[in-house]
């Protein structure tokens, strides 16, 4: 036996068989011949496992396969597959990338090496779940930096890198992949996906090269979810406390992505090289949601004597209730559009490598929100399950059901960037190989303006019911877990509700709240202005086994924001923030090679994260929807990282890797939200019942601490067709401490203790196929005021399996099931898994389709 085979051991017993899923692999062999052909999954290793290797610091990458395409849906789904990324998913897909416990918002991306901004309208973070990735050539995460590396990105960079001409091996190549779907809860609309992308190299010398790509996806699916609120200590309870609330609702959705790049390449000789690049993408989405809400156990209700517990602990009654009936209507849209030029040249031992880029970044969010209400009276709750109960024993008809609140949310965020960067390699002769001096600079202007209205309407003098002018609809079952039924209902037509409101919004049935509006319409805008100068020297000096990598990095920071605040509840007051700040950021990376196939690294980094850009607003959001209200804090400081890593690396075999890495991150200033649930308060002239105040200060200090493993192997020693199986494991272990201002630790927003997955795979002769587990272990959301306030994640397992099969050269008919154990998300409150705040189920999803290369 071939001592390849025996690293599958060695990772058992470093993961102990905890691991996370990374990309899958496999070869073929020509008949008859001893040349491996590399296809498919195969190459996809190869490609990923070259990238890592040759890197001078740790860099993870999912490369395409031989045909263009990557091996998930859209990029966070493609990342999640490398170790030590977890993610966030959004309505069962997923979105925001965590790097090493650390918060997507805290992340580099790039794309081609340019910053991305963000095309959400508050937030640092990219959702990128807009981009497909089929758009690309390969996927790098950057999780140790040089020195001509952008300084955002404690966690790390996601760079984006899209195809050109010269990255496939022949001349012409025209690729297509096109499928559809099937879901288990079921939508009249079949879910469709399919991408084409053309590529040509001409010339005498083929040193012009041309390659354009298009991508579209739509999908309209169901989701059911059971969101109670704000649980905390009430004694008898045998969950140790209860929520204020039941609410379930059941979603409707449609998702649209539309994709495009293009490059443009020439080449003249082998000292110069030109381009020009441009991206774009757009993601569409449209929701309806009725919601029913059930208020049972509020503390005025428990503070009135008004619920009795009985001596189980779980179960009980309630009066004095009440019931809200709301249905919302959202239609989102994001998009990004970068263009790129550039090139690079070399004179001698001399080499330039410049370019700039133009990025427009645009969201819209507007919905439409409508509240009806009515006091059922009693209510007996039940805790024996999980998802508990809580049902009026007379429940609410619709002429009882009374109209409370119209609003209108209106949401416009825009984002311009300008940025040029150029970097000089300067070759040493006389030292080693590779030894070179870089160094270089790097501008980016940014101007962000985010523009909100929220206008709100009470009920007017004219009473509305929901039985009048046919507003009523139809009632639903909401199945958040196998097992559970909830009624929705009575609920609003969305129509009916729409025409009615449109005719009669300034008739006496709707009364508008001056204040409110006003403070909606003006306490979360602001116009940002982030300006960003950087320089860098590098010295890589070759030693032959031993390569040292030592660099220095200023960035010099001018931050510009306006927003608004109310004085006496009617007085707009424009409040203006200036901030500056510079950062050296040094890195020294050791690179140890005894051999071909070891590789040690050691590094020390540092790295900053800029806050978030609704942190900085001088103003706010108030929601009277739900009763919260957000404020910024214009005064915050960034995030300072010191990085310090150690990783040791074997490739044992072509396509086969065993690695494992030790980190440890000390971070000045980190930012942490503070929840706080005021009670029987007014705010900005209204009085709430309750009313949950966040706002982001600095803490003192944190840490990240953790260990990641990966290992990868196809078992080409096994004889017939087992030849044709392989594995990918890969594993990340992480602790953080978080030091608050109250004198109480946490662990940071987003760091999930465990991470952990495989992936089996098989190609032999024309088939492949793959079956994949990933679990994204708990973390934590949001700190509140108090411990019991805290929100975290729960588990996010997923099981997912794919399979193909080549029809002819270059073409394959494939199939693919996504969450196949009908997987929810959920969150939970206080620490406490029975303390739920969300259970959100979407069904299974499957998918069948060709992909050709022509």
């Amino acid at each position: 036996m071939n001592i390849s085979s025996y690293p599958t051991l060695a990772m058992l017993l470093v993961l102990g068989g905890g691991m996370a899923a990374a990309p899958a692999f496999a070869e073929d062999a020509a008949a008859g011949d001893d040349t491996i052909v590399v296809t498919g999954q195969r190459a996809q290793q190869e490609r990923s496992i070259e990238a890592k290797r040759v890197a001078i610091g740790v860099l993870d990458v999912s490369a395409a396969d031989e045909i263009g395409r990557l091996p998930d849906r859209n990029v966070a789904e493609v990342v999640e597959r490398l170790p030590g990324v977890g993610v966030t998913y959004d309505q069962g897909e997923g979105r925001y990338v965590a790097i090493r416990g650390v918060p997507s918002t805290l992340n580099g991306y790039t794309i081609n090496g340019f910053e991305l901004g963000a095309p959400d309208g508050q937030t640092r973070s990219v959702p990128l779940d807009i981009i497909s990735g089929q758009l690309l050539n390969r996927v790098e995460v950057a999780k140790v930096k040089t020195a001509d590396q952008d300084g955002q990105g404690i966690g790390g960079t996601i760079n984006l890198v899209t195809q050109t001409a010269f990255d496939f091996k022949q001349p012409f190549a025209l690729t297509v992949n096109a499928q559809a779907g099937y879901q288990d809860l079921k939508q009249n609309k079949v879910p469709i996906r399919g991408d084409v992308s053309i590529a040509k190299r001409f010339g005498a010398d083929e040193q012009f090269g041309i390659v354009l790509g298009g991508s579209y996806s739509d999908r309209t699916y169901t989701s059911y979810g059971f969101y109670p609120d704000d649980w905390r200590p009430l004694p008898g309870f045998a969950r140790g406390g209860a929520p204020t609330n039941i609410k379930y609702t059941n979603y409707t959705l449609e998702r649209e992505r539309i994709g495009a790049s293009g490059s443009f390449d020439w080449r003249p000789n082998d000292r110069h090289q030109f381009y020009v690049r441009g991206i774009y993408s757009k993601f569409t989405e449209h929701e309806i949601r009725p919601r029913y809400r059930l208020d049972f156990a509020t503390d005025a209700i428990v503070n009135a004597g008004n619920l009795t517990l009985n001596n189980d602990g779980l179960t009980g009654t309630s009066t004095g209730t009440q019931n809200r009936f709301d249905l919302r209507l959202d239609d989102k849209s994001k998009s990004t559009l970068m263009a790129m030029a550039g090139g690079k040249s070399r004179f001698g031992d001399l080499t330039l490598d410049y370019g700039a880029a133009r990025v427009h970044n645009r969201v819209t969010d507007e919905y439409p929100l409508w509240q009806f209400r009515c006091n059922p009276g009693t209510v007996d709750f039940d805790f024996s399950n999980t998802l508990y109960t809580a049902t009026p024993r007379t429940p609410c008809t619709a002429s009882k059901v009374k109209f409370n609140q119209y609003s209108y949310f209106n949401q416009r965020g825009t984002e311009n960037i300008w940025q040029g960067r150029i970097d000089a390699t300067w070759k040493l002769n006389g030292i080693g190989t590779d030894s070179v001096l870089r160094f270089g600079a790097k501008y980016r202007d940014s101007g962000r303006r985010f523009d909100q209205d929220n206008d709100v309407w009470g009920a007017g003098s004219s009473a509305l019911t929901l039985d009048q002018f046919g507003l009523q609809g139809k009632d639903y079952i909401v199945s958040p877990s196998d097992g559970s039924r909830y009624l929705n209902g009575p609920t609003i037509d969305p129509a009916a509700i729409q025409a009615f409101t449109q005719q009669y919004l300034n008739s006496a049935y709707f009364k508008k709240n001056v204040a409110t509006s006003l403070a909606n319409d003006t306490l979360s805008d602001f116009d940002l202005h982030e300006k960003v100068s950087a320089a860098y020297g590098e010295a890589n000096l070759d030693f032959g086994a031993v390569s040292l990598t030592a660099g220095l990095r200023y960035e010099y920071t001018r931050l510009n924001v306006q927003g608004f605040q109310l004085q006496d509840g009617t007085m707009i007051v424009p409040v203006r923030s200036r901030t500056h700040y510079g950062n050296v950021l040094p890195s020294l990376i050791v690179k140890i090679a005894p051999s071909d196939d070891t590789i040690f690294r050691l590094a020390y980094t540092r790295s900053l994260g800029r806050p978030e850009y609704s942190d900085l607003s001088p103003g706010g959001s108030l929601s009277t929807a739900d009763d919260t209200l957000s404020l910024g804090n214009p005064g915050l400081k960034p995030y300072i990282s010191d990085n310090l890593d150690a990783t040791a690396e074997w490739y044992f075999a072509k396509g086969g890797l065993l690695s494992v890495g030790v980190f440890a991150k000390f971070i000045k200033n980190p930012i942490f939200s503070r929840t706080t649930i005021l009670t029987d308060t007014n705010y900005n002239g209204e009085h709430f019942d309750t009313l949950e105040v966040t706002q982001p200060f600095n803490a003192k200090k944190g840490d990240i601490v953790g260990i990641e493993a990966q290992y990868q192997q196809q078992f080409t020693f096994l004889p017939g067709l087992l030849s044709g199986f392989g594995i990918s494991l890969t594993g990340t272990l992480t602790n953080s401490t978080l030091k608050l201002t109250d004198g109480r630790t946490s662990t940071f927003p987003s760091q999930s203790k465990y991470l952990y997955g495989a992936e089996l795979f098989y190609q032999k002769g024309p088939f492949e196929a793959s079956i994949a587990y990933h679990n994204t272990g708990k973390a934590l959301l949001a700190v509140g005021d108090v411990w019991y306030n805290d929100q975290y994640n729960n588990d996010l397992r997923r099981l997912d399996a794919k399979a193909s099969v080549a029809v002819w050269k270059d073409m394959r008919v494939f199939f693919e099931a996504q969450n196949l154990t009908d997987e929810p998300t959920r969150q939970y409150q206080g620490g406490n898994t029975n303390w739920i705040i969300q259970t959100e189920r979407y069904g299974r999803t499957f998918y069948g389709g060709v992909s050709a290369k022509f």
